[in-house]
């Protein structure tokens, strides 16, 4: 099992690796020109990319919610101290 993990791990890095290669190999960083500025990437974001953005959002906040619902703890002693009501 670890073998099986360390190799996955190894797959999981070299295939970050070819992506970043292949993207930063794209013809579209060639001539910028200019640099952007920081309004220009927000009128971008929220203008261009707001589908995304929105998208993007939700579902950041369902996995929010959901990590809150996965942690919280229901054992009697616990709902019982939060209720008020020591029982000895």
């Amino acid at each position: 099992m670890r073998g099986l993990s360390v190799l996955s791990a190894a797959g999981v890095f070299a295939f970050m690796l070819i992506l970043l290669n292949e993207v930063m190999a794209h013809p579209m960083w060639g001539d910028i020109g200019e640099t952007p500025t920081t309004v220009d990437f927000a009128t971008t974001l929220f203008n261009d990319w707001a589908i995304a953005t929105l998208v993007l959002g939700l579902l950041l906040a369902m996995a929010m919610i959901g990590a809150s619902y996965l942690v919280r703890d229901e054992r009697l002693i616990n709902l019982l101290w939060d209720l008020g009501d020591e029982e000895e």
